[in-house]
This record gives structure tokens, C-alpha cells and sequence, in this order.
């Protein structure tokens, strides 16, 4: 198979899923269209605006330890960075005490001190 009959595969491929995610949400009655999702039970997608908070959600997510994650606007995966670079051993995180953890801030201690 040549390099063009790849690119036309995967090309009717993302217009299938793409045409497949604008249908399911305009199956669902008005007040219930979210516009994300996974299309033909699979595929992510979200055609919402982003947010700075989904964006980093998807390409900086300190919280997710999966290197794989939803992208933050269109169909498919993207990569969480901050996971990859953890694993790569790039960043490490530094140890947390208990006490840290359940009081994180300087104020928070104060207020919960005897």
C-alpha cells in the first residue's frame, strides 16, 4: 500500500468518526447535547471551546498518570506530557510528609494549630 492510499484510509477514517460524534449529539434533545464524548462507543471527542483548564487537563496533568489522554478540542488522544516526562524519569516528584498533605499551606497549619 502506498503512502497516498494510507493518508485517504485515515482521512475518510477521522471524517467518519468526526460525522458519527455530530450525529450522536444531534440524536440527543437540545437541553442535552454536551458536545464531548466518545464517538461509535470509542473514540474521544469534544467540540467545545477549550478552556485553559481542559487544555492543561490534557497536556500537562500532574493528577493523571496516564500518557495517553483525551484531546482537549477535536476526535482522538493526545499526550499527557507531565506523565511522559515522569516516567522518563525528567521530573520527579518530591516526597510529601502526611502532615503536608493534609495541611498544605503555611495558614491552614495556623488555623489548626492548638
Amino acid at each position: 500500500m502506498n503512502r497516498q492510499c494510507v493518508m485517504r484510509i485515515a482521512q475518510i477514517a477521522v471524517i467518519t468518526i468526526t460525522v458519527a460524534a455530530i450525529s450522536q449529539e444531534l440524536s440527543k434533545p437540545k437541553d442535552k447535547r454536551t458536545w464531548h464524548g466518545k464517538a461509535l462507543g470509542i473514540f474521544p471527542y469534544d467540540f467545545r471551546i477549550p478552556t485553559s483548564d481542559r487544555l492543561k487537563e490534557a497536556y500537562w496533568n500532574s493528577y493523571d498518570r496516564h500518557i495517553i489522554t483525551p484531546k482537549a478540542l477535536g476526535i482522538g488522544w493526545t499526550i499527557n506530557f507531565y506523565a511522559l516526562f515522569e516516567n522518563l524519569g525528567l521530573i520527579r516528584q518530591p516526597g510529601i510528609s502526611e502532615e503536608n498533605f493534609l495541611m498544605p499551606n503555611e495558614r491552614m497549619k495556623q488555623i489548626l494549630r492548638p
